[in-house]
């Protein structure tokens, strides 16, 4: 039996996403990836069907917690396994975080193997119920001001976003 098998390249732009409000703060979190991962399909299809395939498997049950701490946790049913190497905050209004993440995942005969940096994004805000607030200008006063309502969020699903290659069928 023959395999197809390509170099996948993950998009820059977030693979999966949140968006809440709580209280007075609207929080966007998103996650995007960066490196290539091997993608092998048995029985062999179509390359342009597998990318979809493997985005799908990439950005499946991803959850995201501790988005108030230095150490904020990813997981995904997919198997991945995320080390953060990095936070930082990022004025006015972002945390980000950057790691490394082993991907090992199958499903319905494409396999994806590899490892990707990845880059998760929190973004805390006012809303438009807090009125005129500025924002935060170090990141002790986005602890501040959004560290409350970021504790209470004790996890976050992310979706993956419709992100398709060129060519790619929907």
């Amino acid at each position: 039996m023959r395999a197809t098998a390509f170099r996948y390249h993950p998009p820059v732009s977030p693979v999966a996403a949140a968006t809440l409000e709580i209280g007075k703060v609207a929080v966007t979190v998103g996650l995007s990836f960066d490196g290539a991962l091997y993608a092998c399909r048995r029985p062999p299809g179509v390359v342009e069907r597998m990318e979809a395939e493997a985005l799908d498997l990439l950005s499946k049950g991803l959850f995201v917690s501790g988005i108030d701490t230095p150490v904020a946790t990813v997981t995904g049913t997919a198997g991945h396994r995320f080390v953060q190497q990095s936070a930082e905050f990022r004025p006015p209004d972002a945390r980000l975080y950057r790691g490394m993440c082993g991907v090992g995942a199958s499903r319905n005969g494409l396999t994806l193997t590899g490892i990707l940096g990845y880059r998760l994004e929190v973004r805390a805000e006012w809303s438009s119920r807090a009125g005129e607030r500025g924002p935060p200008e170090t990141a002790a006063e986005w602890c501040e001001f959004f560290g409350g309502q970021l504790s209470s969020i004790g996890g976050v699903v992310l979706r993956r976003c419709s992100v398709l290659s060129l060519g790619t069928p929907p």
